[in-house]
């Protein structure tokens, strides 16, 4: 009798299009109390190259007319600044040179998404969808040389494109799509492809009704001999990814509307019976679900880069509002309940910046990032929807008022509500925060699984490496003298590697437990595995904040060591909230603490960590004229002192 599968349905085909490749980050280790820090020591911050700098410096100028407000009233992007866009090769940034596009490194297109975040999220939507989950990245991953040649160009120089991959009934479950390619054959040979289906949620489809925006779609369909295949319970599953050029006959799309991004083009492209050809297929008939998963991981990192914009915008804000606002006789930051609102706001800045400059370099080098895509993508869209939240707290009554109003009634007008609305859909899109960590927990704890799974069904040999496997993990994870180290990045912070290496043997402990004792119903156990990936989440940012830290170029930034140990005690208390004793004693020092780094934010002492964006009150005179003191300069420093290009030194509101 045959033992049945432990995966099932749309499960077991999620399982087939898997990348096994053995996870070599720095996340994966944490659950085998292997603390990988050569992936840190072996890299640096990747510098700016000159023609990166110089079209963020143009890209800068063109933004600076933009009028966030007025986009998110009309739910249009100028047709000027999209133009200006194709002009300056905007939608060509990753392309490479030879065939006409920027070939920016992934570090730099990260600071163009950071730049865009502190503007307008529609805008970087528009970007983001066009090339990190458009047709350019899956092309550049999976095409041939003679399709990059065809359609590479063509995007090069300003055809925008999107990833055509949902449905209505379709999410993070991408096994059950519904779209399907009828195989045309000539003399026994597949020639092309009759698509048909609709998709949903597609960015950058919909212009307007009737119109797309796009002019070619990357979309994944199920291959069949007849359309009658699909409602076949026994017929094969293959999913394909095709090309689709949407001025072919057949298309269609409608435009969809949202309470907040309220200018990203998304719409519902509908494909009746279209003639794909064959040369139009990325991959084989096998891939498709490969592709999709391949170029979300990289496409990813745009979000969380973009968030970082926002994080500083936010930061820019409270930081100006607590200063200036005055209450009890003194400005409210310097009241505590403030205070730590807008320390937590800089931690959570530092420490995204060094997750985001980490994945930069590892991506720029091919590393893999897996799954610290996915934990960024986690980090920064919870981080900043956070710090917007907190934002309006700070504001008050003037957090709910809308920009305009405040502006009409002399107030310094700053759009706390449109933050707020666009922010929240960064926790869903692009995989939900829920959907993200249960596939985290799956990809990290795939050794354990998959010996799990050798033992019951494999062969001898497999039933018994399965236990020594265990065994050496549980000899590991409670034996740290065996694989001590010097501590990288300095004394200063060895007390917070040896935590990060002890709380890494105890997630080991704690999955191990977790493995023996669920055994092949553990990935059932969603909020058991939430809490294990919970935890890695926090010690990530930790490594990567003491290795951004100790980077020459930062070691040297006014305050930079205090707001590193704020951010890991913040941490170390969520992993392991301190005794009642300890506790008592760490909240009488944390008030002082609080007090003293509140007071250097409000300064302008971390005024470094505000660059790359443009400030919402460079032109606001209301906000100067309730603090005089502050420069007209507000221009943005997005070199951080890389560059040869004359910029501006960043003087953000409340310096």
């Amino acid at each position: 009798m045959s033992k049945p599968d432990i995966f099932q349905g749309s499960v077991a085909i999620a399982e087939t299009a898997r990348d096994r490749a053995s996870y070599t980050g720095f996340l994966a280790g944490l659950f085998e109390s292997d603390v990988r820090w050569k992936l840190f020591t072996s890299i640096e911050i990747p510098p700016m190259s000159s023609l990166a700098l110089d079209f963020l410096h143009r890209f800068r100028t063109t933004l600076l007319p933009l009028d966030p407000e007025r986009v998110d009233s009309e739910g249009e992007l100028p047709e000027p600044i999209l133009k200006e866009f194709a002009q300056l090769g905007a939608f060509g940034i990753k392309i490479p040179r030879q065939y006409g596009g920027l070939e920016c490194t992934q570090a730099e297109y990260q600071k163009v998404a950071t730049l865009c975040g502190s503007v307008d999220a529609s805008l970087t939507v528009l970007l983001s969808a066009a090339q990190s989950i458009g047709v350019p990245e899956p092309l550049r991953l999976f095409g041939t040389d003679k399709q990059k040649a065809k359609y590479l160009p063509r995007l090069a120089q300003g055809e925008i494109s999107g990833f055509a991959l949902t449905e209505r009934n379709v999410g993070c479950d991408i096994s059950k799509v519904e779209t399907y390619a009828v195989r045309v054959v000539e003399q026994g040979k597949t020639v092309g492809y009759r698509l048909t289906g609709e998709k949903f949620f597609i960015t950058n489809s919909a212009k307007r009704d009737g119109e797309f925006l796009s002019s070619m779609l990357v979309v994944i369909a199920r291959i069949v001999d007849r359309p009658e295949e699909m409602n076949d319970p026994r017929s094969q599953k293959r999913y394909g990814a095709f090309i689709v050029e949407t001025q072919w006959p057949g298309c269609s799309v409608t435009r969809l509307r949202f309470e907040g991004v309220r200018a990203i083009y998304n719409g519902i492209p509908t494909f009746r019976d279209v003639y794909v050809p064959v040369e139009n297929r990325l991959g084989g008939e096998e891939d498709g679900l490969r592709i999709a998963l391949a170029t979300l991981t990289v496409g990813r990192l745009t979000l969380p880069a973009a968030c970082l914009g926002g994080l500083k915008q936010c930061l820019s804000l409270m930081r100006w509002w607590g200063q200036s606002r005055v209450q009890w006789n003194r400005p409210i930051g310097e009241h505590n309940l403030i205070g730590e609102k807008l320390c937590r706001t800089a931690a959570y800045t530092l420490a995204l910046e060094a997750v985001m400059a980490f994945c930069g370099a590892w991506a720029n080098k091919k590393g893999d990032l897996r799954l610290e895509s996915a934990a960024a993508k986690i980090i920064g869209s919870e981080w900043y929807w956070e710090a917007v939240n907190e934002l309006f707290q700070v504001r008050g009554g003037r957090g709910f008022m809308t920009a305009e109003a405040q502006r009409k009634s002399g107030e310094p007008s700053l759009p706390v509500m449109r933050m707020l609305r666009d922010a929240r859909i960064n926790l869903v899109w692009e995989g939900t925060s829920e959907i993200l960590r249960v596939w985290m927990a799956r990809e990290a704890l795939s050794p354990y699984i998959d010996r799990g799974l050798a033992f019951l069904q494999g062969t001898w040999t497999d039933k018994l490496a399965a236990p020594l496997y265990y065994a050496h993990m549980s000899l590991r994870s409670c034996l740290p003298f065996l694989r001590r180290a010097p501590a990288p990045f300095g004394n200063e912070n060895s007390r917070w590697v040896r935590f990060i290496e002890a709380a890494a043997r105890r997630i080991t402990r704690s999955t191990l437990k977790a493995t023996l004792r669920h055994q092949q119903r553990l990935h059932n156990k969603q909020l058991l595995l939430q809490h294990l990936v919970n935890d890695s989440l926090l010690l990530f940012p930790m490594a990567a904040t003491l290795w951004y830290a100790n980077q020459p170029e930062m070691r040297t930034k006014p305050g930079i060591q205090d707001l590193v140990d704020y951010f890991c005690q913040d941490m170390a208390d969520r992993l392991c909230p301190p005794s009642s004793l300890a506790g008592r004693i760490r909240r009488h020092k944390k008030d002082s603490v609080v007090y003293r780094l509140a007071k250097m934010l409000m300064s302008g002492q971390y005024d470094w960590l505000e660059e790359g964006i443009i400030p919402v009150l460079r032109n606001d005179t209301a906000a100067r004229n309730m603090n005089p003191s502050n420069p007209t300069d507000l221009a943005s420093d997005l070199s951080a002192g890389q560059s040869n290009v004359d910029h501006t030194q960043v003087r953000t509101p409340g310096h």
